[in-house]
């Protein structure tokens, strides 16, 4: 991945594996990784989709997956108050509090490719 990620300071404060060609798995194993990390129910976790189109981000991992080395994808979200980046490479890291790094809102994909 190149620096287009927000310059996290510390190291994440969870990390998830997950199987890239397994769809459908992506936007479980990202709540259940804030889950974790917030000590609180799926249930009490802000809907994903708010923050980011689930099924897009599987696609673009797909898409990924079928190029091969060719291409390395990454894309980073904020939920509540984590950061969350997922990589084609099958991680989930999660980073703390988001208010440390910059908006809510913000948004960032990186392709090296």
């Amino acid at each position: 991945m190149n620096g287009l990620f927000s310059d996290h300071e510390c190291s994440p404060i969870h990390r998830v594996h997950f199987e890239p060609t397994n769809s459908g798995q992506l936007s479980s194993a990202i709540v259940c990784a804030i889950s974790t990390v917030a000590d609180r129910s799926p249930r009490d976790i802000g809907p994903l989709w708010e923050a980011i189109d689930p099924e897009a981000l599987e696609r673009l991992l797909d898409h990924a997956a079928a190029r091969g080395a060719v291409a390395s994808v990454g894309l980073e979200f904020s939920v509540d108050e984590f950061d969350i980046v997922v990589t084609d490479c099958g991680e989930i890291l999660v980073y703390g509090d988001s208010s440390d790094y910059g908006s809510d809102d913000d948004l960032e994909f990186t392709f090296d490719g």
